[in-house]
This record gives structure tokens, C-alpha cells and sequence, in this order.
């Protein structure tokens, strides 16, 4: 072959070469692009459903704990004028309307308590469950002491063990005088422990 053809035919390869790089390079560029704008209509499709999610399910997940997180709160009940008891001899038996605030709903229901003095003459709200297994006691005037039906627990007016298998007195119920109003807030506690612990 003759050198002048031998040396077009070179340049021509190496022209083809350099046209098939070219190519190449266009077409992983082009690649590229679409790899790119696949990763970005992902991430914004990602972004939408995670935020799509959290509009619908952070309702749903208040809906659900609700309950949760508001079960039995009392609430303070008024018991009376807090002058009608200023002469009381004895306890005396109080029903209340006692308002728990239960998941949903708002529940009403009667409850007992009673109305004594204290040691130092001060007004004092007892709880009527025994402490022992949670019977309701009763306050036997002729007597002068509650008594438990059940295990024959009694106590002293003031709620103070006297004897039987109570591991102690009668609970002592939060109580304030407010505007004339005695008012109480009446809670449950554990049953046959010897000091007073608050059930959540």
C-alpha cells in the first residue's frame, strides 16, 4: 500500500475512533440525566408520602393514645357548706357526685365519704374502703368506731387503726375549704400495704 494511502487510511480510523468517544461520552452523559431526574422524581415522590403520612397519622395516633393518656384524672367535689359541719359530734356520711375523666368520656357516680375532725379539731374528709381488702366500712355511733362488715377491722373516729387485720387507718382524702365550700378529692389507694400509696 502506498504510504499517502496508508496514512489517510489511519486518520480515517482515527476519526471514527474519536466520533464513537464522542458518542459514547453523549450517551452516558444522556444516561446520566435520566438517572438523575428518576433520583429526583423518587425523592420527591418519597418526601410527598412522608408527608402524606404524617397528616394522617399523627391524628390517628392522638385518636388512639388519648386514653391513654387521660385515664381517671379527679377532680375536686364539693362536699357542702363547710359551716354544717362546724358543731358534728362524729363522722358523718357524705354521698358525692364523683366526676372521672375516663378515655372519652366524662363518669359520673355517687360515692361515700365521711366527715370528721382530726386529733387538733380540724376538718378532715375520710375514704370509707377499708384498707385492708377494700370493703366499705360503717360508722356504729352507740359504739363510736367504724367497723369493717368483712374482717372486723375498726377504727377510731379520727380514721385511726384500732384494731383487726387493716394494715392501717383509714385513708385520709385531700380536702380544702373553698369559697365556704368544703370540697374533697376523692382518689383509690392500694389495699394491704402498711402506708398510703395513690393507684394510678
Amino acid at each position: 500500500m502506498p504510504p499517502g494511502t496508508r496514512g489517510e487510511t489511519m486518520t480515517q480510523e482515527c476519526n471514527s475512533s474519536n466520533a464513537q468517544n464522542d458518542a459514547c461520552a453523549a450517551c452516558l452523559a444522556k444516561e446520566s440525566l435520566q438517572v438523575s431526574r428518576r433520583s429526583f422524581v423518587a425523592s420527591f415522590l418519597g418526601v410527598c408520602c412522608g408527608a402524606i403520612a404524617t397528616v394522617i397519622g399523627t391524628p390517628m395516633l392522638r385518636y388512639i393514645l388519648y386514653p391513654v393518656q387521660n385515664v381517671s384524672k379527679t377532680k375536686w367535689t364539693e362536699v357542702g357548706d363547710a359551716s354544717d359541719f362546724d358543731n358534728i359530734e362524729g363522722p358523718v356520711t357524705k354521698t358525692i357526685s364523683l366526676t372521672q375523666r375516663d378515655g372519652w368520656r366524662d363518669v359520673v357516680s355517687p360515692q361515700s365519704v365521711f366527715v370528721s375532725k382530726s386529733t387538733d379539731g380540724k376538718l378532715q374528709v375520710l375514704s370509707p374502703i377499708c384498707p385492708h381488702l377494700g370493703c366499705s366500712v360503717a360508722w356504729h355511733a352507740n359504739q363510736s368506731k367504724f367497723v369493717c362488715p368483712c374482717h372486723g377491722g375498726q377504727f377510731s373516729p379520727d380514721g385511726t387503726r384500732i384494731s383487726g387485720p387493716p394494715p392501717r387507718g383509714l385513708d385520709k382524702l385531700d380536702a380544702q375549704i373553698k369559697d365556704g365550700k368544703l370540697q374533697v378529692q376523692f382518689q383509690y389507694f392500694r389495699s394491704n400495704v402498711p402506708d398510703r400509696q395513690l393507684m394510678s
